[in-house]
């Protein structure tokens, strides 16, 4: 009996000392040979009872303070969309690799998804890794068929054998390869992310070069080179690259996963803009206004929330289990309007690029509506609100009817009125006064660049749907011999529909200064229907008419600047004494 108790202690005292192999493994996701909880064991007391119990949860320990992510972050996507991926081993090899003998030997696997293909460095531990993950949380060996790859040790000094198994492997891999592969690790192995893209893991890729700053799109952009970005106004771009503007006008950044060259003017930096309540709060600081406190004897808000805690929870809870707005949508609830209703918010709640009644109506006018003022003469009232109540109550009317086909003017009337009732014009408010600025420029080819530059600065809902109406009524103006409406008159009657001035209706002006405001839009609609193809081509930019790319030498300037070095804060901050002590010596 106690040569039973000393072994139980000396067995204790061990364990306390140099932790069992076994034992020590972290119990995660990521240990592959994990198979489970450990089993139960009777362990030796000194009063002889034996009892049944884990092992402690001290004793697992990791091998440093810091694993590396490749040992811990297991992970699987929630949606995964990329389709198919075909996965072959090249004949190409790495030149830097070992020994013939080597089992660190690199394979180049090409990578083909979404049409895009790339290669990426594999070296045969890795391909056990890959297996490991595939048949552990994704699929069953007796459904794959992938044969199972023999240990390191087996094939160490067999090379000539991997190239024909792990082609095999690969052949057989992207036969099963589909979206239902959701794991991060498998696809971190091939660089890929759950929508097809390639997710470059290397850390002096592009991609991963921090930024240094956030900006919002003001500017529409259509990339003119490879090595440009293209956005729409309100897009994000995180700037990677800021070259003084005496040097180059061209920033570098990453919008999405590309990355690339655009121009500082279209897009403004976040610090750059205050909110308005940040901003009366500077103000009012500038002008030694002091802030307005709450009276002492108010309850402060928390000692509020403390007192109706119960009734907050209950509100919040209400708030929470309401139907989203689309579940109401789907159950005929909630009906959006279509007149009245905010460009953007009517196309994001419609999905549809353009306004449905601009598409209904402008294919039914040129197929029909090839008649005397169309666009000018107005249609019956009566028709007019029918279609208005077909449309707000999300049908589409049938316009073919004999009842709209022998009142084709209440189908154009009813157009105008979509424009006319929005709250937002089509040119928006905000550009009233640039687009009367850029018509005052008497030189046409200055002209022309200064309009299609406001034009780029439009919300994209407001872009693609002028696009779309413009070219509408320039083919319209093609049969101004059957209509007797050519650009002229169709500007005319159709530019207080798009361009109004929210200063300008609030006083509400008469006579000569109301007849200017007309005549500033009229020249404003007739100028984009006298070169749409012009002003809505992607060849086209601010930069001259003919569309030039930008010359190579300014965009090489802002490459030079990618490449500089990273100061430390001890070298800034002696770069900076500098300029101070260089200051004050020339001021003296």
């Amino acid at each position: 009996m106690r040569a039973v108790v000393t072994r139980s202690f000396s067995f204790m005292d061990e364990l306390q000392e140099k932790p069992h192999p076994l034992l020590s493994r972290a119990r995660s996701t990521d240990s592959l040979e994990t198979t489970g909880e450990a089993p139960a064991r009777p362990l030796n007391t000194t009063t002889g009872a034996s009892i049944k119990g884990k092992v402690s949860k001290r004793l697992s320990i990791t091998k440093g303070h810091f694993p590396k992510l490749a040992e811990c972050a297991h992970f699987h996507y929630e949606n995964v969309d990329f389709g198919t991926i075909q996965l072959s081993l090249s004949l190409d090899r790495s030149e830097d690799v070992g020994a013939i003998g080597d089992v660190d030997l690199e394979f180049v696997v090409q990578i083909t998804c979404q049409g895009k293909m790339w290669p990426v460095h594999r070296n045969y531990e890795e391909f056990c890794t890959l297996d490991a993950h595939l048949h552990r949380c994704i699929f069953d060996r007796r459904f794959s068929q992938l044969p199972e790859l023999p240990p390191v040790a087996e094939v160490r000094y067999q090379t000539e054998l991997l190239m024909p198994m792990l082609s095999q492997y690969l052949e057989k891999l992207s036969a099963i390869v589909d979206s239902n592969i959701s794991c991060g690790p498998v696809l971190t192995w091939m660089e890929i992310d759950n929508h097809g893209n390639r997710l470059l893991v290397n850390e002096e890729a592009s991609i991963n070069v921090p930024a240094i700053a956030a900006a919002q799109v003001i500017k529409r952009y259509t990339a003119q080179a490879c090595d440009e970005l293209s956005f729409e106004v309100g897009d994000i771009v995180s700037v990677i690259d800021m070259p003084p503007k005496d040097d180059t006008s061209w920033w570098r950044g990453k919008h999405g996963f590309q990355v690339g060259f655009f121009p500082s003017e279209c897009v403004e930096l976040f610090t750059e803009r205050l909110t308005p309540g940040l901003k009366s709060e500077v103000d009012g600081q500038k002008c030694g206004i002091v802030p307005v406190t709450a009276p002492r004897n108010r309850p402060s808000p928390t000692t509020v929330a403390k007192k109706h805690g119960k009734l907050v929870g209950f509100l919040r809870t209400f708030m929470k289990s309401r139907p989203s707005k689309q579940r109401l949508k789907q159950r005929g609830i909630l009906k959006e309007r279509v007149f009245g209703c905010d460009l953007g918010e009517h196309l994001m709640n419609s999905g549809n690029d353009v306004p449905q009644v601009l598409r209904c109506c402008s294919e039914f006018i040129e197929r029909h509506g090839i008649v005397d003022g169309i666009y000018r003469l107005s249609g019956i009232s009566s028709n007019i609100q029918k279609l208005r109540h077909e449309f707000d109550s999300e049908r589409i009317p049938e316009l073919a009817r004999d009842i709209y086909l022998q009142d084709i003017h209440c189908v154009s009337s009813l157009c105008k009125l979509y424009f006319r009732e929005l709250p937002n014009p089509l040119l928006t408010y905000q550009l009233y006064d640039k687009f009367a600025e850029a018509m005052s420029v008497q030189n046409e080819e200055d002209r022309l660049v200064r309009v299609h530059d406001v034009i780029q600065q439009l919300p994209p809902p407001h872009y693609r749907t002028l696009e779309f109406l413009m070219r509408h009524l320039a083919r319209l103006a093609t049969h101004s011999l059957d209509t007797s409406m050519h650009v002229k008159n169709l500007a005319i009657v159709w530019a207080p529909n798009l361009l109004r001035s929210i200063e300008i209706e609030s006083v509400g002006l008469n006579g000569a200064d109301a007849f200017q405001e007309v005549r500033v839009q009229s020249v404003v609609v007739e100028f984009l229907l006298n070169n749409v193809d012009i002003l809505f081509s992607d060849k086209f930019t601010s930069i001259g008419k003919d569309g030039t790319v930008p010359p190579l030498h300014v965009r090489k300037m802002s490459r030079r600047s990618e490449k500089r070095k990273l100061l430390t804060l001890q070298e800034a901050l002696s770069k900076v004494q500098q300029r101070q002590e260089k200051g004050i010596q020339d001021w003296v």
